[in-house]
């Protein structure tokens, strides 16, 4: 049996390591049976399972109504069979090239309360063991993701559980403006989930809902925004990224960021989230990260700001196709956290926020568990999601004609748009189907 001391109060608990079956989805969603099952075959196995994912068929994603020209030209649908080329370099770096990634993968900030520890730790340690970045989200550290080295420091509004030495730790802090599960509002651990070493992690009493404001109490301006950053960077010698929700001025937003001399932006677009923001929020605020990203770029570029500054798009990226075409649209390096927690077995009840996981990833940490999730499966499953993750990843590039990752970012003329109407391809800068 692992030993989790938080979680062990002297009494045996069922320990997690194999999926669930996945519940029949009775309403539309996003993250469909298919998207699941073909997360879950790269988690199990590390290898690539498609070269162009046939998931997107009948989406009305925007995205999804994206696709490469190579793709109408070799519609390859199976990865089987075929071999990764060792000539295909996936190693990138950002932040001015401060930090160097085995790949350009960023686990998205999920914080410690919202997940229930085993899988903080697994995201982190995975991370670690692959070369690529997890953010650590808000509301403190964990004491074993605290010991792991790729990770990312938060700096959210409500501050909580944050010191001098936790900025210190991993390769970079996060100054959270905003996030595209509910752009606008901030954050909520409701106070069931507050028990006592969420209380001690986040400094504040059992019970009590954890509360972000949406705004920082201290920046309300562009030019507050600068002093943080730049006593950030002072006080810790990392780099600064600032992440925000994809929003209608986003592309400003970007410019001002790294004016303000951040070494990055984070757009967190539409859909972004766990499942436990309010459906209405989810659902009709904020912009699809393509949209974003293109415009980002767009503005970045022709401000002279864009080289060594990098910019990161999260929101609803479900495989390496997609990763593909935001780097096309102008994306350094794409982030996921719905992806990996479907990884670890999440089967996506949209009951975060309850306490109650049957996957035993968000649920409430209990003194006693009956259930715990297995951290070495959790581990292992992450790892091997980035493994074949890359995979497909080479083969996309592979099949573009690419020998370097790097090459692939504002490569729009790769991509050609299917049933997009003119005003959408004008803000993509990608082609009609002709």
């Amino acid at each position: 049996m692992e030993q989790f001391p938080e979680r062990m109060g002297g009494k045996e608990a069922i320990i997690v390591d194999r999926y669930l079956n996945i519940p029949r989805q009775s309403s539309p969603e996003f993250w469909t049976v298919n998207r699941i099952e073909h997360i879950r075959k790269l988690a199990a196995t590390g290898r690539p399972a498609f070269v162009w994912d046939p998931c997107k068929s009948g989406s009305k994603r925007i995205l999804d109504r994206l696709v490469f020209r190579r793709e109408l030209e070799d519609p390859v649908p199976s990865a089987e069979g075929l071999e990764e080329s060792d000539g295909i370099e996936v190693e990138s770096e950002i932040a001015h090239g401060r930090i160097r990634m085995a790949v350009p993968l960023y686990l998205g900030d999920m914080s410690f309360g919202a997940l229930s520890g085993v899988p903080n730790v697994a995201l982190a340690r995975a991370a670690d063991s692959t070369g690529v970045l997890c953010g650590v989200g808000e509301g403190g550290v964990h004491p074993e993701v605290a010991k792991c080295k790729r990770i990312v420091i938060q700096w959210a509004s409500a501050r909580f559980g944050l010191n001098l030495h936790l900025l210190r730790l991993g390769e970079a802090v996060v100054i959270k403006i905003g996030q595209g599960a509910k752009p606008g509002i901030g954050g909520h651990l409701p106070g069931t989930k507050v028990v006592e070493t969420i209380s001690r992690t986040r400094r504040i009493p059992v019970g009590t809902d954890a509360i972000s404001p949406a705004p920082h109490h201290d920046i309300y301006s562009i030019e507050d925004l600068e002093q943080r950053i730049w006593a950030l960077k002072e006080a810790t010698g990392k780099p600064v990224f600032v992440k925000v929700a994809a929003t209608n001025y986003v592309a400003y937003v970007a410019a001002g960021v790294a004016r303000m001399g951040a070494d990055g932006i984070i757009i967190d677009g539409q859909g972004a989230g766990t499942g436990a923001a309010p459906s209405v929020v989810r659902d009709n605020v904020g912009l699809p990260i393509e949209l974003a990203v293109a415009t980002a770029d767009a503005m970045l570029r022709r401000e002279g700001m864009r080289n060594g500054f990098t910019v990161i798009a999260a929101g609803r990226v479900s495989s390496a196709e997609d990763m593909a075409k935001l780097m096309a649209l102008g994306a350094d390096c794409v982030s996921i956290g719905t992806a990996a927690l479907i990884a670890m077995g999440c089967v996506m009840v949209h009951k975060c926020h309850l306490g109650f996981c049957p996957a035993v990833i968000t649920n409430r940490i209990e003194e006693n568990p009956k259930k715990l999730l297995s951290l070495e499966f959790a581990q292992r499953c992450v790892e091997n999601l980035i493994r074949g993750w890359t995979g497909e990843l080479k083969l996309i590039l592979e099949r573009l004609g690419l020998s370097k990752v790097t090459e692939l970012v504002g490569r729009r003329d790769l991509l050609v748009g299917l049933g997009l109407e003119e005003p959408t391809r004008r803000v993509l800068v990608v082609e009609a189907l002709q």
